[in-house]
């Protein structure tokens, strides 16, 4: 099976996996991106392995910590977003990343500082964007899936449609220093057609969630999120590029790993987060 159709086959699985944890239930969405979180957080350390200033023992450690600080982040995340606890809880973010200096204080590593910057990273690159699904998955007042899905859905078709845009008429160049496959035809692909989904949700989730948003609204944030997305495809190949490495992981065949498929949505849920806050 060639390239294309493998990449197509997972993705339809994937997105299958998504939407089904998206639309049951907040708490199937709760399961959903916990468990998302836990596996980013796991990618990250694969990739970073090497670099920790530390033994085994604590590279390992420092893995388990992360996971349980992300895990608990989206946590907290999700019960302010579902009013189950107060917002001033969300100053507790700011604990965990500060914890990290606290720790390193007993490894006894020769570059503390070092671990403390690619342990705290794997927070503010993963847990915190990640987290921000729940704020828009509650910005009705009561769990609604219509913007969250809708920016996953942007999210794909941009993926998509530039890849599939760059590989048959892509000719130059978006940034060859860091991504050389990328091309401006590429990401116009992508940009048209995330538009042409916008109209496509416009019409039908109304229909299917009881919430009517005027098509402006949706094609801001299909704008938003195919330019955000873009820039976090570009941010994980300067990552990748700068470890010498293909892919973060090769859980998703065709797709590489969760990193490689999520790195777009980890740039565009708390942008269109903050439009959605601010504008809406």
């Amino acid at each position: 099976m060639g390239d294309i159709g493998t990449r197509i086959i997972t993705g339809i699985f994937f997105v299958i996996v998504m939407i089904g944890g998206v639309i049951l239930s907040e708490y199937t969405f709760l399961i959903l991106f916990s468990l998302l979180v836990v596996l980013c957080i796991n990618e990250y350390h694969g990739i970073i392995h090497d670099l920790l200033a530390s033994s085994s023992k604590w590279k390992t450690t420092y893995k388990i910590i992360n996971t349980i600080f992300s895990v608990v982040i989206f946590g907290i995340v999700f019960l302010v977003a579902s009013n189950k606890i107060p917002l001033i809880s969300l100053s507790l973010l700011c604990g965990f990343p500060l914890t990290w200096f606290v720790i390193e204080m007993y490894t006894k590593s020769e570059r503390p500082f070092y671990n403390v910057c690619l342990n705290s990273m794997a927070i503010f690159y993963i847990a915190i964007p990640l987290a921000s699904a729940s704020l828009l998955a509650f910005h009705a007042g009561e769990y609604s899936w219509h913007f969250l899905l809708a920016i996953m859905i942007f999210a794909w078709a941009n993926d998509s449609w530039a890849y599939l845009s760059g590989r048959f008429l892509g000719k130059h160049k978006l940034f060859e220093r860091i991504s050389p496959k990328k091309t401006w035809e590429g990401f116009f692909g992508g940009l048209i057609m995330t538009a042409v989904f916008a109209y496509i949700i416009y019409l039908l989730f109304p229909k299917w969630t009881g919430y009517s948003v005027d098509l402006t609204t949706y094609i801001l944030l299909a704008v938003i999120t195919s330019i955000t997305s873009t820039y976090g495809d570009l941010a994980e190949s300067m990552i990748k590029r700068n470890l010498q490495i293909k892919d973060t992981g090769t859980a998703l065949p065709g797709h590489g790993g969760f990193l490689d498929r999520f790195d777009g949505l980890i740039f565009s849920l708390p942008a269109c987060t903050l439009y959605l806050t601010f504008f809406m």
